[in-house]
């Protein structure tokens, strides 16, 4: 069984910088504030907490969790 994996939606990132936040462990954010994943694959269960928390709270619903 295949992981999910953790994607943003650059077209809908507005910068936010709230995924880098609360998980900077799981995201980046460039000098606009837009984030990227730097690990997308949940490594333990805090990484699948942090992710959770990050998609429910992107304002622009531009962070998620899908299977390969």
């Amino acid at each position: 069984m295949t992981e999910p994996t953790l994607r943003i939606d650059a077209g809908r990132c507005q910068g936010h910088a709230i995924c880098y936040l609360l998980a900077p462990d799981l995201f980046e954010v460039d000098d606009e504030g837009r984030g990227s994943v730097i690990r997308d694959t949940m490594k333990s269960d805090g990484d699948q907490e942090q992710a959770a928390i990050a998609i429910d709270r992107c304002p622009e619903r531009a962070i998620s969790l899908r299977s390969a």
